[in-house]
């Protein structure tokens, strides 16, 4: 493994992306990923604000939309720990890719958790209202300067009362993690190769910060986590 250079963003089509991505091949890498997910806690990054929103509305439902959601396995998980702690939530998720909605209804059916899942895509939708929360689970290097304060900026006006976004954090240890952990945890070609490539994309703290300021989240915080992640936690005042 060599490391390319990390001191800017290198941003580049990843397969997942493909509208031609075969069928199997999508979602292989999309199981490969929930295993990704789980391994390093993707859910548990979210988990903490999101618990406690609930338990300064405990009595009253949150709902909850997760932007770009995949196969929504940091969803259903969200929504599982959310019912043994007596939460009232109910759960939605958005992708453009069918395949992913496929996947998602699946994980959701197999968790026993009711989740509306309906297509969606950020360069012609507008983001639906009416959510209290608002989540994207990385998704953000994804996209360009531009297309991210778009995104950022459209979440806090969309959003009932919080943001929250979760992506990586480009570095050396990183990519390390991320081509390592991808050749282990997975046989996902996609994701051999798709892994690498989005730490080359993504955004460091004080990148995401500048993005967040650019988009008027005034207030917002964004904070390192566990495993080179990164999580932006922005309430409406």
């Amino acid at each position: 493994m060599l490391f390319p250079d990390l001191s800017a963003r290198h941003l580049e089509p990843e397969i997942m992306d493909q509208a031609e991505l075969d069928r199997g091949a999508h979602r292989q890498a999309l199981k490969g990923l929930a295993r990704l997910n789980a391994v390093t806690s993707s859910a548990r990054i979210l988990w903490g604000p999101l618990r406690r929103f609930c338990e300064s509305r405990r009595g009253s439902t949150t709902r909850v939309l997760d932007i770009a959601c995949g196969g929504a396995d940091v969803t259903v998980r969200l929504a599982t720990w959310a019912r043994r702690r007596g939460f009232t939530l109910e759960v939605a998720g958005c992708d453009r890719s069918p395949v992913a909605l496929e996947e998602a209804r699946a994980n959701a059916a197999r968790a026993d958790v009711a989740m509306e899942l309906f297509p969606f895509d950020l360069d012609h939708d507008p983001i639906p209202s009416g959510y209290d929360v608002l989540t994207a689970s990385l998704f953000l290097h994804h996209l360009d300067e531009e297309r991210s304060i778009a995104l950022l900026r459209n979440l806090a006006g969309a959003a009932g009362h919080l943001v929250l976004v979760h992506d990586l954090v480009r570095g050396p240890l990183g990519y390390a993690l991320a081509y390592t952990g991808c050749h282990f945890l997975t046989s996902s070609y996609v994701v051999r190769t798709d892994g690498p490539l989005s730490v080359r994309a993504a955004y460091t703290v004080k990148e995401v910060e500048r993005l967040a300021q650019a988009a008027g989240m005034d207030g917002c915080h964004v904070h390192r986590r566990w495993l080179q992640r990164l999580l932006l936690t922005w309430m409406r005042p």
